[in-house]
């Protein structure tokens, strides 16, 4: 008996190793900037530069950047921008392939201490996430006709296979013009551009991204400082075939890049900002395929042999999104009057998700920085910061314990206001998306042996016997351990369905055929 089998490249559960990166340098400010009286507000992104996996490690080369506003002497503001390299190596057991090697990060903290009017020292502290995501080929064993003698269990199954996985540069540019009554841009001293409202849709050429671009600019005109903020809308390309019956993508976001510079208007005044957003993303693609898989076997006429071994097969379990909410408030840190909110930031991260018997329960937290104008003018920006936790629950569908989750949460909108006079008060709208996957632990046949007959043993086992179903059992079951069919035991036993009970009585006559 030979085994008909098909090939099939399936998922692997991901491998992610998180190490701590820790980024720290004295930074001098250039001559030609202020000298330093305190630090306002501080940001801090990483931006991996190059991704080299060597025998049992990922070497990870890049850069922290970072983006200051501070107060200088007698109310002026100012700000400095840099980036601080690194060089790390990230233990992955087993060897890995370029193309299954991912690295995420999330930044966690950018300390700066003041240490004179001229220096700063910086710490920059980030998760670094490598993570391995590959698949595998697989031989499953196929259903398919064969002689009388052969009995056959199959199955129905729907099983996932792993299509695409590849990484792609989305990029963005426009230019936005002042409005008339905002004086031209002398220097940018901080800028905030952020993707909200992302929203993804598939269509003939692959993967439409849209969403509303956010800007914001602190900069200093010929009159003092002014504040500029706008939004505009996004569409992006990403190409790719998706399988149109049975496919399933998910595109994940890595890393951003975004600036703001100002340039030159018909006119020759620096009243138009260039705009520049760049998004690394991830995607991966599956296509579900229903396939009649060989069980198992045995043979009337022969012994036969079944070789099995233990594979794990996906499942599409549920894909879908639910936006859930937040609102927090915090008095703010200061006696002065607050005049305005200038720039809100905000951040989302997944903290626990719990699959309950109809839902999944998910809880995160969100980050909020608000920079606000005052009424000091020798103090006139000041930042306050947030943090907000927010939590619901998604329908959970199919989804069961043990099902392999890929959860992320991001913003949607942000809005900030302020309360009353002293108060700020914060509104957070979270998108938060679930991918889930069945594992299920299959025992699959690869090989098949065939012996004769033990003759002697059959003649000394009763043709017929009485037998009492016990849990567990089922009509295959027994009609392979007394060598004789289902249909037999049916016909015999005058069953109209192949479902048995517990201590139900059957008779059962054994068979020998001769081989075809």
């Amino acid at each position: 008996m030979e085994l008909e089998t098909k090939q099939i490249h399936k998922n692997k559960t991901p491998q992610e190793v998180t190490m701590q990166l820790i980024v720290e340098e004295d930074y001098n400010l250039p001559e030609y900037k202020k000298d330093i009286v305190y630090v306002i507000k501080s940001r801090g992104t990483v931006k991996i530069e190059e991704i080299v996996p060597e025998e049992e490690y990922v070497s990870v080369k890049g850069k922290v950047q970072f983006a200051i506003l501070y107060q200088a002497e007698a109310g002026a503001v100012d700000g400095v921008r840099g980036e601080m390299p690194f060089a790390e190596r990230v233990h992955i057991e087993g060897g890995v392939r370029p193309e299954d090697v991912s690295v995420r990060t999330q930044m966690e903290d950018l300390g700066v201490v003041v240490i004179n009017s001229r220096k700063l020292s910086l710490r920059g502290l980030a998760d670094l996430m490598v993570c391995i995501c590959e698949g595998e080929e697989l031989e499953l064993p196929l259903y398919t006709e064969y002689p009388a003698e052969y009995q056959i269990k199959k199955e129905q199954r729907r099983v996932l296979k792993f299509v695409e996985k590849r990484g792609d540069r989305l990029r963005f540019k426009q230019e936005v013009t002042l409005p008339k009554e905002k004086p031209d841009v002398r220097l940018i001293l901080w800028q905030d551009v952020k993707l909200e409202q992302m929203s993804m849709r598939q269509n003939n050429e692959g993967v439409e991204i849209t969403g509303m671009l956010c800007l914001f600019a602190l900069y200093e005109g010929a009159q003092g400082y002014a504040w500029y903020e706008s939004s505009v809308p996004v569409s992006m390309q990403m190409d790719c075939d998706i399988p149109p019956t049975d496919g399933f993508f998910q595109i994940k976001p890595i890393r951003t890049q975004a600036s703001l510079e100002p340039r030159e208007d018909l006119d020759g005044e620096m009243r138009n900002l260039a705009v520049e957003y760049a998004m690394e993303v991830e995607l991966f693609v599956w296509q579900e395929e229903e396939v009649e898989l060989l069980q198992d076997a045995y043979c009337m006429a022969r012994e036969l042999h079944v070789h099995r071994h233990e594979e794990e097969l996906w499942q599409m379990a549920m894909k879908n999104e639910a936006t859930f909410t937040a609102e927090g408030r915090k008095r703010m840190d200061t006696e002065k009057e607050v005049l305005y909110l200038c720039d809100c930031q905000s951040s989302a991260l997944v903290q626990e998700v719990q699959v309950q018997e109809r839902a999944i329960h998910i809880k995160g937290m969100c980050e909020v920085e608000v920079l606000y104008g005052t009424s000091d003018e020798m103090q006139p920006f000041a930042n306050e910061r947030l943090s907000i936790p927010f939590e619901g629950e998604m329908e959970a569908g199919a989804v069961e314990p043990g099902d392999y989750l890929d959860v992320t949460a991001n913003i949607y909108r942000a809005q900030s206001a302020m309360a009353d006079a002293g108060t700020m008060q914060c509104r957070l709208e979270i998108l938060v998306s679930v991918m889930a996957f069945h594992r299920r632990s299959v025992s699959l046949p690869d090989d098949f042996v065939e012996e004769p007959l033990d003759m002697e043993r059959l003649q000394n086992e009763p043709g017929m016997i009485g037998y009492v179903v016990k849990e567990g059992d089922d009509l295959w079951s027994i009609a392979k351990r007394f060598h004789t069919t289902k249909q037999e035991l049916m016909t015999t036993n005058d069953l109209n369905q192949e479902i048995l009970q517990k201590g139900q009585k059957l008779l059962v006559m054994k068979h020998i055929y001769m081989m075809s």
